[in-house]
């Protein structure tokens, strides 16, 4: 089974999901680790309810809109979501385009690398700001006393997040400096 279909009964193991609700927690919730596009979720629900791993709701509107199709996670698809949790993965594999272009930065001048070094510096603050926010948004809605609260495992990939991009600013600060040194002492 695919990376994909696990993330999507990641979601709906905290609870029932429309497909649009569930494109909508990958982009806000997982969207620092997992991006989806909409025209793999419904195929995949489809089989998944096939397989029985999830089961499709119709829950009626008080309007005259259609009926909300709403998935939930069945046992035999939480099971599966378990086994898969803690079985070993592979190591991943770093594929970002800005540290190729860095490998490369020995072919051109100091000072044409150092603006994008500080875009990217400044992408990576940005991003560290909006995890910082999310992390408190979440210790407001930790229960500290339940180890299995849902809230714990997202906090813990935020603070993933958090240190990844501390990481990322400090490479660049790095370079940076590296840069204009070695540009201050060839001038």
């Amino acid at each position: 089974m695919s990376s994909f279909r696990y993330a999507m009964l990641t979601l709906l193991a905290r609870e029932p999901l429309s497909g649009y609700d569930i494109k909508q927690q990958m982009n806000s919730r997982m969207g620092p680790f997992w991006k989806a596009g909409s025209n793999q979720i419904y195929p995949e629900l489809a089989k998944m309810d096939e397989e029985g791993l999830v089961v499709l709701h119709e829950v009626e509107q008080n309007d005259y809109r259609p009926a909300r199709k709403v998935y939930r996670i069945t046992e035999s698809g939480q099971q599966e979501l378990i086994r898969w949790t803690t079985e070993p993965t592979e190591p991943e594999i770093i594929r970002d385009e800005f540290l190729l272009k860095a490998y490369n930065s020995w072919l051109v001048e100091s000072e044409q690398m150092i603006p994008s070094l500080e875009e990217k510096k400044k992408e990576h603050e940005e991003k560290l700001t909006i995890y910082l926010d999310k992390v408190n948004e979440l210790k407001e809605m930790l229960n500290p006393s339940n180890s299995r609260d849902p809230i714990l495992s997202s906090m813990s990939v935020v603070e993933f997040g958090i240190e990844y991009e501390k990481l990322y600013i400090k490479w660049c600060t790095n370079l940076i400096e590296r840069l204009k040194n070695s540009f201050n002492e060839s001038s």
